[in-house]
This record gives structure tokens, sequence and C-alpha cells, in this order.
């Protein structure tokens, strides 16, 4: 009898933990994550087994953690940014035994209108006509109500209108007026889309326009005589001006066409400029040339120019 108690011991024991085996059973994290709206996360603890009496959730974005013992209660967390991350749940159990399982979440940016402009040219002297183009696209199930251009971003729309499309890719205005930039500078030109939104959301978009100052004028160019013979002097004479009071004439250059070059670096930069210059000796051969002077300002890094040709037919003497 005693021996058979042993074994019925032995057994009772055995079996009791069999029984209670999740009482030593380490704890393990399980965590899944499901999207519920753009940019919302829900997140599910509960596939989580052992005697949990505690859990970290972290959610890889720099956020606070969300921590508490209930693993039976989702955790929702709202990403604010697209991107990649990874969440990672530890659970512990009343031994500090504990447990991790990570999942990763790829948050896409959520459709949203999209505004682009262009400016048409984006550069040049002034006085400088421009046109703008713009292409629009409204979100899914929006469009767009009111447009307004800002030439020079100064707070005040110059040209503005109610509209009703989803899609744009036109002039605009789209008359495809232009707008005219006076001074030399750099500009901004804003463009602001209104959507059909409660409340209504505005979308801009920007291009950047360029003046410089207007180039050199060659206001006068002469031969004398414009017909010469061949081996006679010729006297070449021009005029010319910077194109604003903010610009200087710092070069020129004349080329009679035959070979004979001249180029002057002034060694005081002028607004104006009254040259005669000889060619002594002239034409050797007879024939048409054809002469050109050049001059340029001081608009840096590249100058402004101005270039103005004349015919010389040489005739035998």
């Amino acid at each position: 009898m005693r021996r058979i108690w042993k074994i019925g011991l032995v057994v009772v024991f055995g079996l009791g933990l069999a029984g209670c085996a999740w009482l030593f059973a380490p704890p393990q994290a399980v965590l899944t994550a499901s999207v519920t709206s753009p940019l919302t996360v829900q997140f599910d603890l509960s596939g989580s087994t052992g005697d949990i009496v505690s859990y970290t959730l972290t959610f890889g974005d720099g956020s606070a953690a969300a921590e508490g013992s209930d693993i039976t209660v989702a955790v929702v967390h709202t990403y604010e940014d697209p991107g990649d991350y990874i969440a990672t749940l530890t659970v512990q159990d009343a031994r500090g035994r504990t447990s991790s399982a990570s999942v990763g979440i790829t948050v896409s940016a959520a459709p949203t209108t999209t505004v682009s402009l262009g400016a048409v040219p984006a550069s040049g002297p002034a006085p400088l006509d421009v046109e703008f183009w713009a292409t629009i696209s409204a979100a899914p199930g929006r469009r767009i109500k009111h447009v307004a251009l800002d030439y020079e971003t100064d707070g005040t729309p110059d040209f503005e209108s109610d509209v009703d499309f989803a899609t744009y890719d036109w002039w605009i205005p789209d008359d495809s007026s232009p707008y005219t930039y006076n001074d030399p500078g750099t500009y901004t030109a804003t463009l602001t889309v209104t959507d059909d939104a409660t409340p209504a959301q505005d979308f801009t978009a920007t291009a950047t326009i360029t003046v410089t100052s207007p180039p050199p004028v060659i206001t006068a160019f002469t031969a004398t005589p414009q017909t010469p013979s061949a081996g006679a002097n010729v006297t070449f004479a021009f005029e010319a001006e910077a194109g604003d009071a903010a610009r200087k004439l710092v070069k020129w250059e004349l080329r009679s066409g035959d070979g004979y070059v001249v180029t002057v670096v002034l060694p005081t930069p002028a607004s104006t400029l009254n040259v005669t210059q000889v060619y002594a000796g002239g034409y050797a051969q007879t024939g048409s040339y054809t002469a050109t002077v050049k001059v340029w300002d001081d608009l840096t890094p590249t100058a402004n120019t101005d270039e103005v040709t004349l015919d010389v037919d040489v005739v035998a003497p």
C-alpha cells in the first residue's frame, strides 16, 4: 500500500504541474496592426500570452510610448508624417520576464490637392513681360472653387476668380495676358487655390522671376565713307548708352569684317559712349564687308550687351 501511495502521489503531483504550466511559462508578446483611417493605426495586443502584468508599446516615430496592463484593449495611434516605422510591444510577467514583438508600419501620404506655377519667361531684362502657366489637380472628391494670383507676393492678388473644376492645365489668367515687371530685381509670384472642403483649404505654388537691368543700346553706327576705295582710310563712329542709371558701359569692340579688330576695356566705366575709330589703310580688297560694333555693361555675373552691324562696299581705286 505504501508503494502504491507513492506512485499515486507522483502521478497526482505530475498532473498538477501540467495543469499549472501557465504559472511558469514565460510571457509571449504578439502584436498586430491595422490601418483604420489615413495615418491612424489600431494595435491589437490581445494575442500575447502568459501572466502579463504590464506592457510598453513604442511607435517608432519618437512619440511617447503607450503603457498599461490590460492587453485586451486595443491601442490607437496617429502617425503625423508619412514614412516607414517599427512599432514594438514589450510585455512583462509577475516574475519580471519580458518578451517583445515588432510590426512594421508604412504610412503613405494622403492624396491632396497639387498646384504648380510656371513663369514664361522666368528671367530677362526689364521691362519683362511674363505669362504664367498653372497646373492644378484637386484631391479625390474635391473641386477647386477659387484661384488668386499675386504677381509680386505683396499680399494683394492681382488676379482672382471664382471657378469650379477638378483639374486645370492652362495659362492663368486663361487669356494668357502677361504681367510686366518694369524694374530689375527678383520677384516671387504666388498662386493660391481654394477647394470646397469644410472648412475650405488653401493650397499655394510659387514661381521666381529674375529681372535684370535693360541692356545697353547702340544708338548710332556709321562708316565714312561707307563706299570707300580699296586702301583708303575709313572712319568708324558709334554712340551708345547704358540701359538704365544703375548700369555703366565697361567695354566695346569694333570689327571691320576683314580681320581688323579693336577691343577696348574702359579705364573708367561710363553711362554713354561717343567713339571715333580710324581704320588706317582701310580695306585692302574690293568687295562687300559687314562691320560690327558691340558694347558691354557692368552687370554680373553675365553682362548685358548690344551689337549693331553695318555693310561696307569697297570699290576699286
